[in-house]
């Protein structure tokens, strides 16, 4: 059944993107007069067709990785001049019907964070949940409790904000200044960074610094033959109470286990609808040195943390357009550092990354979680796009300014060979992006 919603997720998220990015070619292409032949969802066998007045077929076919709009006159053999031919336009017109698509994505992005916005969206407040033991966070005073106010200048409202904030800094060296508030007064924690995960790939960058945020005490999972194990704890279990005192968030627990010393605790949990208390004996951790008792989190954030903000009519459009364009501006400086090599290849993923992020969106999160993830894609589909390949979207818009600059079109072999570059080029990538996929879910 899982399995089945990651697929049926995937086939929307990119059903609804590349009708989007389609679509835009279209519309512009309808209102310049150009006559649209074939609009197609997807490659391959048509599963699904049917034909409009104005003689447009649309198609939903096998594959459901792309789509393409084909227009009369549009092929660089077909120069036909007539009223309805894409090759008889002026240059702006073929310009805004090429870069068509990459708008239209961008478009989708500020629709979705406008309605996100105005119907409300939760935020997970900026608290330190728990600090990793020996972390860098941890080896600077960062302490749980506080409050992650500002990341190298920019103001921090959320962990989604820290994590925009962050991933400016991938590849760099040099320090890495967070503002705390900490009992109302505030903080200043310098960071020191080398070549910040250049040769990885970082599941969570604030988990990189060893910040966690707050979580809910339970049980993800047990160790086996481990204090926890032969106690009595389980999976799911949640901690109520270590010694008489209350457990509020995840880290609470290891600072309750630590006080113990290697002394008997009482923990109290709840299982289902039951409460039990549990006599433990914590024993010390041969790697940190700390009192264990070999359990991990199940990662639940804790609802205490969750804030649910509305915006008005105008604040919801200032930030959905503030928002679209602070994704842009990250994905193009993530994408060039990979390109000059300050942060690693693995950090590329293609369809089946899509997938696993579309599935766990809808089962972790819902449709909210699905929908701000389809925006996050949609902008990238934009920006991939509008790379200066002949046979994308941006390729097309350059080969069209050369032939307006230089007054003639290019010679059709020429542009022959770019095509299939391009097109060999594209190839590899998707195999290189689907191995990674791959080696990522193995690892």
């Amino acid at each position: 059944m899982t399995f089945l919603v990651y697929i049926f997720s995937f086939l929307a998220l990119i059903s609804i993107i590349v009708f989007i990015h389609e679509l835009g070619h279209f519309s512009f292409a309808r209102l310049f007069g150009v006559r649209v032949l074939d609009f197609s969802i997807g490659f391959g066998k048509s599963i699904k067709s049917w034909e409009t007045k104005s003689k447009t077929v649309f198609n939903l076919r096998l594959l459901p990785f792309g789509g393409y709009v084909k227009m009369n006159g549009e092929e660089i053999s077909d120069k036909s001049q007539s009223d309805d031919s894409y090759a008889s336009k002026k240059y702006y017109q073929k310009l805004l019907i090429t870069l068509g698509g990459p708008i239209f994505n961008f478009i989708l992005a500020i629709v979705i964070f406008f309605t996100i916005n105005l119907f409300g969206i939760y935020k997970i407040m900026p608290i330190v949940g728990d600090v990793l033991p020996n972390s860098i966070a941890y080896k600077q005073g960062i302490e749980k409790g506080d409050l992650i106010s500002k990341i190298d200048g920019t103001k921090i409202s959320s962990f989604s904000d820290a994590q925009l904030a962050l991933s400016k800094r991938l590849g760099e060296s040099g320090d890495l200044e967070i503002e705390i508030l900490r009992n109302e007064n505030s903080f200043e924690f310098y960071l020191s960074i080398n070549n910040w995960l250049s040769s990885k790939e970082p599941s969570n960058l604030l988990y990189e610094l060893g910040i966690f945020p707050p979580l809910e005490p339970i049980i993800g999972s047990v160790m086996e033959a481990s204090p926890a194990a032969e106690g009595g704890i389980k999976p799911g279990d949640k901690i109520l109470e270590i010694s008489n005192k209350p457990i509020t968030y995840w880290g609470d627990i290891r600072k309750e286990i630590n006080k113990s010393k290697g002394n008997e605790i009482l923990v109290k949990i709840l299982r289902g609808n039951e409460i039990n208390t549990l006599g433990i004996k914590p024993n010390l951790s041969e790697n940190t040195f700390n009192w264990q008792i070999g359990v991990s989190s199940s990662y639940e954030l804790s609802d205490k943390a969750r804030v649910l903000e509305k915006y008005s009519l105008k604040d919801s459009l200032k930030n959905s357009i503030s928002q679209t364009y602070s994704v842009i501006e990250n994905s193009i400086t993530f994408i060039s550092k990979i390109i000059f090599g300050q942060v690693s290849t693995k950090n590329l993923g293609g369809p089946v990354m899509i997938g696993q992020y579309a599935g766990e969106s809808v089962i972790y999160g819902g449709f909210y979680s699905f929908f701000y993830l389809t925006a996050l894609i949609s902008i990238s589909l934009g920006i991939v796009n509008l790379f200066p390949l002949p046979v994308l979207d941006g390729g097309q818009a350059l080969i069209l300014t050369i032939e307006k600059i230089i007054g003639r079109d290019i010679p059709v072999r020429i542009l022959e060979f770019f095509y299939r570059l391009g097109t060999a080029f594209l190839i590899f990538l998707f195999v290189f992006v689907f191995f990674n996929d791959i080696f990522r879910i193995l690892s």
